[in-house]
């Protein structure tokens, strides 16, 4: 878990648990791929730094090290917090999961721009299923996920785990032109964010609200085939590629933004939404069951198909002219049982 959102949750994790030992009898050892960048004073690390050089370290450490590791420490609890239930010596076992490549298929082109994709939808069922039913419980970001893993792997200790939004203290503004409407969307360069959504949803915009547009976008070239693809096929001014920007210039944009597009076919989550949310911030997102239960209750949000080029350029020209009516959204799992905090992770965890 090293950058995007998955080291948010990685990050806050830490700090929240950080915070949770404090002035308690209880040792945490974390294993991360780079502990140089953590400074958690209650929590130990162990880096390992071959663990994003190929999937073949990864499988060796997740069911031959850690096998050998848990024998040597001896934890009482071992909680993995990036999908796979791997071979340990521990009665309490938890497993918090996070990729949904499982449930999407992509196409032909998607596959060949980003491989990975591709081989995460043949093969992540099956490392997902390894030792999932030795886990105390199985932790998922959604109800969607929750009632597909426990009918995909015969399940009944799936428990929905809401990522909790931990705000960062950024009053710090990002200079944006001001004769322009600005869009964000924070994203990485995979095939399945649909950053192409984004560019023909321009080309069908009349030239009048082209002109008084910016799509702020973290990708540039050289990141990934997809962004290279994304990056030549759209070199459009209208859109800014900024490259990945640092977690505190992510919070100036929500600041200075009028509108978050959030495009993405596939998320457990979709942090950004939470984040944008938690700025008050208009927002454009996919038509999706996973985006409608990360947005939550709100009134500033609209929907768009992810194949509907036209849905999106429509809703961003009423946002510029002002007409916009946004269709808003409402919960629809108020009254299931549900983790809402690290804090209350934390506290199942260890009860």
């Amino acid at each position: 878990m090293v950058d995007g959102g998955i080291f948010t949750i990685l990050d806050n994790c830490l700090n929240e648990l950080n915070k949770f030992i404090e002035n308690k009898d209880i040792n945490v050892i974390a294993l991360v791929n780079d502990s140089s960048k953590f400074n958690y004073n209650n929590i130990s690390f162990i880096s390992l730094p071959k663990s994003k050089k190929n999937w073949l370290f990864r499988l060796y450490y997740e069911y031959f090290y850690f096998n050998k590791l848990s024998k040597k420490i001896n934890p009482d609890v071992w909680f993995s917090l990036h999908d796979t239930s791997p071979n340990v010596k521990c009665k309490r076992r938890f497993v918090y999961c996070h990729n949904p490549n499982l449930f999407y298929k992509p196409s032909f082109k998607e596959s060949t721009l980003e491989i990975k994709v591709g081989i995460f939808y043949l093969f992540y069922k099956f490392i997902y299923k390894i030792n999932i039913h030795k886990n105390t419980n199985v932790f998922v970001q959604q109800f969607w996920i929750k009632n597909a893993f426990e009918k995909m792997f015969d399940l009944e200790n799936v428990i929905v785990t809401q990522p909790e939004f931990v705000k960062e203290e950024v009053n710090s503004t990002i200079y944006l032109d001001d004769s322009k409407v600005h869009f964000f969307y924070p994203t990485l360069g995979r095939s399945f964010k649909n950053i192409e959504l984004i560019g023909e949803a321009i080309l069908l915009l009349p030239d009048e609200i082209r002109n008084k547009i910016k799509v702020n976008v973290t990708i540039q070239k050289n990141d990934t085939l997809y962004a290279d693809y994304i990056v030549k096929k759209y070199p459009l001014k209208e859109i800014n590629y900024l490259g990945k920007i640092s977690r505190k210039e992510v919070f100036a944009y929500y600041n200075s933004m009028a509108c978050l597009l959030f495009p993405s076919k596939l998320e457990t989550w979709g942090l950004p939404i939470t984040e944008a949310k938690g700025f008050n911030k208009p927002m454009l997102v996919s038509d999706l069951p996973y985006a409608k239960e990360t947005v939550g209750n709100y009134e500033n949000v609209s929907f768009f198909k992810i194949d509907k080029p036209n849905e999106l350029a429509q809703l961003m020209r009423e946002l510029v002219t002002k007409t916009i009516d946004y269709t808003g959204n409402k919960y629809p799992y108020e009254n299931e049982y549900q983790i809402t905090s690290w804090e209350s992770i934390f506290n199942h965890i260890l009860n």
